[in-house]
């Protein structure tokens, strides 16, 4: 593997990373800011850098469908369901959460019992006439959800066969041992709605990676499973991929969580742990996954007055669009900001050349002002900054000691240096700086299971 060159890809929300490999030792990296920078020149930038390194495999982790999470939905998406179960799916999830559309949503008189055998036959008349109707308000993306058809797919075989026939974009949920049918709707409901996007993103990288041949481009998944295809048919099951490359990577026999502190998440991650639940704002879904928890104190939480009046931290996330005070844009009052003079943070790849003195000085200025109509009054700068740091490093500490799966954990991340601080009084912690995990993790652990298929 000595002249063997790995390229490793991860695609997040709002960073993207590019790690190049000869064999498992790391050579290049490169990180960007997708607000700022475009993801196809990027890659085809770097590997232009190194074209005396071509890569011979591919891995891709993509956490780009997080942005659910924002509700960012790709179009207009039609429902066909067993009559009687039209608002199955809103059973077990908040209105405000809902992917269905009442007038998009249509209903056939169709029955498969739970033994598989056919109480009543599918009308293809019925089809026809559903199909007529989306065609006339130019609905092009279907979801079929007939009941037992995990146990016998006869029906929705065919009526998928019928609207792809017609020109519709048909979606039907995966066949699993899984019993519960809802869970297996969410997540064919969420793969419908992100399709979109994540067809955008896959055509960017494989128009920079056109030069590889496409049976070297793999995706991984949130099982830790390799793709040779486009991962767009099923877009939620790369969702937890990174953890589970972070999880496969940096846990050893004898310290099996990790705690990735990332520009965007601050997670913990149980190796040995899984869940073939996601429990998500749309209700349970289908995705396997390691067992991962997000920290309280997120790298964008916001920064205001409690209820008690004092500065404190929120659970809303500003996230990085337009990204934390420091940065230049942002207008809001973040965790990071606290860090915005430390050395460190303006050393971390994709920050180094981002860090706006009039936003560390908008950023104190508000923090100032917000200071002095609290509670706790105080118009010393510098204490309540130091405050604030001490009492962000000490939760994140203690989160960590009382959640672990595992008493050792390893803590790993482009913000480990910063925030390692937090775990010297922890013997059972190893704090492992990694200015690029995410892309590194993903080519490790994809060239690792190149090597169990053998």
């Amino acid at each position: 593997m000595q002249n063997r060159f790995l390229l490793g890809i991860s695609v997040g929300e709002s960073f993207a990373e590019f790690s190049l490999l000869s064999g498992d030792e790391p050579l290049a990296h490169k990180r960007i800011f997708l607000a700022r920078e475009n993801l196809k020149s990027s890659l085809q930038q770097f590997l232009a850098e190194h074209h005396d390194k071509v890569p011979q495999k591919v891995f891709i982790s993509l956490r780009f469908s997080e942005k659910l999470l924002d509700q960012r939905f790709s179009g207009a998406i039609a429902q066909v369901t067993t009559e009687g179960f039209e608002n199955w799916l809103n059973l077990r999830r908040e209105p405000k959460f809902s992917l269905n559309n009442k007038d998009l949503s249509f209903a056939v008189n169709e029955r498969v019992r739970a033994d598989g055998s056919v109480e009543k036959s599918l009308d293809i008349a019925e089809l026809e006439a559903i199909a007529t109707k989306l065609q006339l308000v130019q609905c092009k993306k279907i979801c079929l959800y007939f009941l037992h058809s995990n146990t016998n797919p006869l029906h929705i075989n065919t009526a998928r066969s019928f609207f792809l026939e017609k020109g519709f974009e048909v979606f039907t949920p995966e066949r699993t041992d899984n019993s519960d049918e809802v869970s297996r709707w969410n997540k064919n409901s969420l793969n419908a709605a992100i399709s979109g996007v994540i067809e955008e993103l896959q055509k960017d990288l494989a128009e920079a990676l056109n030069s590889i041949p496409s049976e070297n481009i793999h995706y991984v998944s949130s099982e830790g499973k390799l793709f040779e295809r486009d991962a767009k048919d099923n877009p939620l099951s790369s969702l937890f991929s990174l953890y589970t490359a972070l999880a496969q990577t940096y846990a050893t026999k004898d310290a099996s969580d990790i705690l990735y502190l990332g520009l965007e998440s601050f997670v913990l991650i149980s190796g040995n742990k899984w869940n073939k639940i996601w429990q998500s704002p749309w209700g349970e879904t289908e995705v396997s996954h390691p067992w991962v928890t997000k920290l309280k104190l997120q790298p964008t939480s916001g920064l205001d007055l409690n209820v008690f009046e004092r500065v404190d931290f929120l659970s809303r996330n500003e996230g990085w669009e337009p990204g934390p005070m420091f940065l230049g844009r942002g207008q809001k009052l973040t965790l990071l900001d606290l860090w915005s003079e430390n050395t460190k943070l303006a050393k971390v790849p994709g920050l180094e050349d981002r860090i706006a003195a009039s936003g560390v000085q908008r950023f104190k200025n508000s923090l100032l002002a917000l200071s002095k109509i609290s509670r706790n009054h105080n118009n010393d700068q510098s204490h309540v900054i130091k405050d604030l740091q001490s009492l962000a490093i000490q939760r994140m500490a203690l989160q960590s000691r009382l959640d672990r799966q595992n008493e050792r954990i390893v803590v790993t991340g482009p913000l480990a240096e910063i925030f390692g601080n937090a775990f010297k009084k922890d013997k059972k912690a190893k704090v492992v700086p990694q200015a690029f995990t995410d892309a590194t993790a993903t080519a490790l652990m994809g060239l690792r299971q190149l090597k169990d298929q053998r």
